[in-house]
């Protein structure tokens, strides 16, 4: 074999196995980008284009910076990255057998930011903001008995009468929870007027009592929102009622109560948004958006009220007339 051929298939060697690293250290940036990429999208704020829909893209940049600095770190430092690589699944096993962080969490955290990339969900931009004095405060206050027994037993019965096969959703146990008893008390509630003329302001464990007859609860919105109110904050849950006007169809206006539940920060957001339209309510959320309001602090409040059979359902009006924290 002449000298010239001995190089020439030198340098074919040299090509071949440079393409074949090049694609080793892609593949491996790839899988070491995705663990390392929700590790640190936890810690990123919300970054929006400050044109049309506000479009989020805290999800590309972090992906784009995370990746490009695994596969910088991967090209130049391999034998040390491969080391910690091999580290890194030692520990994630190790986590996954001691229920602290498993193969689950791993898959649950990147389906739930894949997922609220593309899924519907609306922030709710009110057309009036009133802000008066809320109507009836003290009665309301007073009507929201949540230390009662009888109301902490049902409230801890309902927040586990659903969803216990999706343990793997611990780190996300007290949103399930809210959930549940959503659930529950929707599935029992018939609206039923007040006295003519008047404000009759049930207390949560009066309605309770009504179990006792048919298992179900009777009621109007002030009721339904005091009930869910007592028995979310009976595990501890943040309640706020939300005073509206709303507009019927004979072009009456009526006044009308709902309650919010607060869920967390844009993070909980998402991952409400995943539980809610891939896990618990598929089908009753299905062609339909989460909807949710955002305070001044920037923790998310989500619609709990009755005329949607999922949490986040459509508002009924776009006006807040005030807003009473339990």
């Amino acid at each position: 074999m002449s000298k010239n051929r001995i190089q020439r298939w030198y340098r074919n060697v040299l090509t071949q196995n440079e393409s074949t690293s090049t694609f080793l250290i892609a593949v491996i940036t790839a899988i070491l980008s995705l663990p390392v990429f929700i590790l640190v999208y936890a810690y990123v704020p919300e970054i929006s284009l400050p044109f049309g829909e506000e479009t989020r893209v805290d999800h590309v940049i972090t992906f784009v910076f995370v990746f490009a600095t695994v596969y910088l770190l991967v090209k130049k430092l391999r034998l040390i990255v491969y080391g910690l690589a091999i580290i890194g699944l030692l520990v994630l096993t190790y986590t996954n057998f001691s229920g602290t962080y498993g193969l689950k969490d791993l898959y649950h955290d990147y389906s739930t930011m894949l997922y609220s990339i593309q899924a519907k969900h609306e922030k709710t931009s009110f057309e009036v903001w009133q802000d008066v004095q809320f109507r009836n405060a003290q009665g309301i206050l007073d009507a929201v008995d949540y230390k009662n027994e009888r109301v902490r037993n049902l409230g801890a019965n309902y927040a586990i009468s659903n969803f216990q096969d999706y343990q793997y959703l611990h780190r996300h146990r007290k949103m399930l929870q809210y959930f549940s008893i959503f659930k529950e008390v929707r599935a029992r509630w018939n609206y039923v007027f007040d006295p003519f003329g008047e404000d009759y302001f049930s207390l949560v464990s009066e309605t309770i009592d009504q179990l006792n007859y048919d298992d179900q609860f009777k009621g109007d919105c002030d009721d339904y929102s005091i009930l869910i109110g007592g028995l979310i904050k009976s595990i501890g849950g943040e309640v706020r009622l939300v005073r509206t006007k709303v507009a019927m169809k004979d072009s009456s206006i009526v006044g009308h109560l709902y309650p919010e539940v607060k869920i967390g920060d844009s993070k909980s957001l998402e991952a409400a948004i995943y539980i809610i339209k891939a896990e618990l309510f598929h089908k009753e959320s299905k062609d339909n958006a989460v909807h949710y309001f955002k305070d001044d602090d920037g923790y998310i409040w989500l619609n709990f009220d009755y005329n949607a059979n999922y949490p986040g359902g459509r508002y009924q009006s776009l006006v807040r007339e005030s807003v009473l924290v339990l």
